[in-house]
């Protein structure tokens, strides 16, 4: 019995099928065939039957494939502590994040630390911005992810790690708005429209001197959950203004039922994503690993 051998059946068991489990495990149907013919000698138990439903486990295989994939699991378990002694990884990492950055990148950076380092515990906060500096700055988190402008610095204690990712704003508009007739928006043209406010520190920060200047927009929503702020102006309920970053792959925005326009001040500039740490951190060969997953 060898760790290959029980690869095999792990693959048999997920594809049904011998001819696409060698075929995804890069070896030939026979070899495959006379690897498990060979276990199941050993085991002195058949783990498979042919069907017209496919490759399926036998009442015997029902019982003895969990234990398989138990055992690969401990190997892969063993072989990332392995990797992560050699790569002096340990520990467990605390991580505040605004919205845009929760809902677009950190679920695939995440995912994909986990599965090369499963040892490590991971905490995410969603969190307002202002909130995330603070408890950088008082060292309650490992990593704080959040947007910056090009040239704003932080005090010496925090360090800052450039995530390359960009992002403007845009004006959403339901789909037909006369609005969408128009190459740019100035923030006088929206007064007059019912306005979907996305309900962050952020936000309320950038529309606060134009309302001092201009009066109130004529706010008839507030959330501070994209996906509802989205529908709602699907659904023709108002318009509002969001990152680009967070229209990407949106399916209202791929069917065509909202569309977006450059937005005039005090929207007109991009933002900049970053992660950012204290100076001062026993664990900066983990946070560091994790900000390089975020970059991909």
């Amino acid at each position: 019995m060898n760790f290959e051998q029980l690869a095999y059946v792990q693959k048999i068991y997920e594809t049904e099928s011998i001819v696409h489990a060698a075929a995804a495990m890069h070896i030939s149907q026979p070899a495959m065939s006379q690897s498990i013919a060979n276990l199941e000698s050993e085991l002195d138990a058949k783990l498979f039957e042919r069907s017209r439903k496919g490759t399926l486990p036998t009442d015997i295989g029902k019982k003895l494939i969990p234990c398989i994939i138990n055992i690969l699991e401990a190997q892969d378990e063993l072989l990332s502590e392995v990797e992560a002694i050699h790569a002096n990884i340990s520990g467990s990492l605390k991580i505040a994040t605004i919205p845009t950055l929760f809902n677009k990148i950190v679920p695939k950076a995440l995912s994909a630390f986990k599965q090369d380092y499963p040892h490590i515990e991971v905490e995410v906060i969603e969190s307002d911005r202002d909130e995330i500096l603070k408890m950088v700055e008082m060292n309650a988190v490992d990593i704080g992810l959040i947007g910056k402008t090009e040239t704003e610095t932080f005090g010496q204690q925090i360090v800052t790690h450039a995530l390359n990712i960009a992002t403007d704003f845009k004006l959403i508009v339901p789909k037909k708005s006369k609005l969408a007739l128009q190459d740019t928006v100035q923030m006088e043209s929206i007064s007059a429209y019912p306005f979907v406010l996305y309900d962050r520190n952020f936000y309320h920060h950038n529309f606060k001197q134009f309302e001092e200047e201009n009066g109130p927009l004529k706010i008839v929503f507030r959330t501070n959950n994209p996906s509802v702020l989205i529908k709602t102006v699907s659904e023709g309920l108002g318009v509002s203004i969001v990152s680009s970053l967070m229209l990407e792959d949106d399916p209202f925005i791929l069917n065509g039922l909202i569309e977006t326009l450059p937005i005039g001040a005090p929207f007109d500039y991009y933002i900049y994503f970053t992660a950012i740490s204290h100076s001062d951190r026993s664990n900066a060969r983990t946070i560091q690993t994790f900000i390089n997953y975020l970059r991909k």
